[in-house]
């Protein structure tokens, strides 16, 4: 358990991967020690945080363990709206599935920080978003569940598909991708630019739950608080992970930190002065640690590379490269490749 790691999970998603296990007869035990985890800690305190190194690493024991690159699909038939606590209770209480799935978007870091949520919206769908943060190992069995555990919350048992046009993934096809399409019941695109689902809207609005806007009202305020804990770290570890989250689609500014802040852009700047930083400073590292990764971890081209982290070309990126490590990011790929 880590309630000090920088990205962490709720301890209620390990528990439903060990029911999963246990009812295709797997001890949960061996594979949880590895991952230095704790099956009785977090079964006493659902509520605490998971390191997300170690709640990868117990991922990919898993996949290994049930030799099922699929399992994550079948871990989500045991989560329970419950499993995401007062977020869970939030989702129950809103008035449609749009809403609570807007809900979901807003309050997403209660069930895990490490990546980012976002939704796209279009005149008949709404694209519900899973952005990776550089640097953040997720395993794309999370991904997976995450996903088959939104769309059984919206699904009634035994009925056909109604919400989801389509699904967007970043993981590679798979040699047998029929588990994908028996679990969301609409077409699948492996090795898509995102991970996405994408809603029919009109579905989501007519999909009306057992709403209370009472207890609505006063789960969202429980929601807040946890939320606002979790986040009450300093401003420049804030603004750096804002930064981090927003920097694959574009240049964010400064203005437009302190909104997602809920603070002024003056007072924003005062903050990070006070920490002896600044937002170019931090901008500048965000580049740095993405460079690093995208140069290390993918095949991407320096130009794509480049476009990623908001530079105009791949010329002002290799010129910014050189004077962080001294050195160009062909000469850091090839030298990272001979180690």
């Amino acid at each position: 358990m880590s309630s000090s790691a920088k990205y962490t999970t709720l301890a209620a998603w390990p528990l439903a991967i060990c029911r999963a296990l246990e009812a295709r007869g797997i001890d949960p035990t061996a594979l949880l020690k590895d991952a230095e985890l704790d099956h009785q800690q977090f079964r006493d305190r659902p509520d605490d945080r998971v390191d997300i190194k170690k709640m990868t690493r117990f991922w990919n024991s898993v996949e290994v363990a049930t030799q099922d690159c699929a399992f994550g699909l079948n871990v989500a038939k045991f989560v329970q709206p419950m499993n995401f606590r007062a977020l869970g209770l939030l989702m129950v209480t809103t008035d449609n599935l749009e809403t609570a799935l807007n809900k979901v978007e807003q309050y997403y870091s209660l069930v895990s920080n490490s990546v980012s949520v976002r939704t796209i919206y279009k005149a008949d769908l709404i694209g519900f978003v899973i952005d990776l943060i550089p640097n953040v190992s997720i395993s794309e069995l999370a991904i997976d569940s995450f996903f088959a555990s939104l769309f059984n919350f919206a699904q009634l048992p035994n009925e056909a598909n109604q919400f989801i046009e389509k699904v967007e993934l970043l993981r590679c096809k798979p040699i047998d991708p029929q588990p994908w399409n028996e679990c969301f019941q609409a077409p699948i695109e492996f090795s898509a630019q995102k991970n996405c689902m994408w809603l029919r809207r009109d579905a989501l609005k007519k999909a009306s739950i057992a709403g209370d806007q009472k207890m609505a009202t006063f789960n969202e305020s429980v929601v807040q608080e946890y939320v606002q804990n979790l986040n009450s770290q300093g401003w420049r570890e804030k603004v750096y992970k804002n930064i981090l989250k927003q920097l694959d689609i574009s240049e964010p500014t400064l203005n437009e930190v302190a909104i997602q802040l809920n603070t002024g852009e003056r007072t924003l700047r005062r903050h990070l002065l006070d920490e002896q930083t600044s937002f170019r400073q931090l901008l500048q590292n965000a580049r740095m640690e993405m460079a690093h990764h995208y140069l290390l971890k993918s095949e991407l081209s320096i130009t794509d590379i480049a476009l990623r982290l908001s530079f105009n070309d791949a010329s002002n990126f290799s010129r910014a490269f050189q004077r962080w490590y001294k050195m160009s990011p062909t000469q850091y790929r090839l030298q990272a490749a001979d180690k």
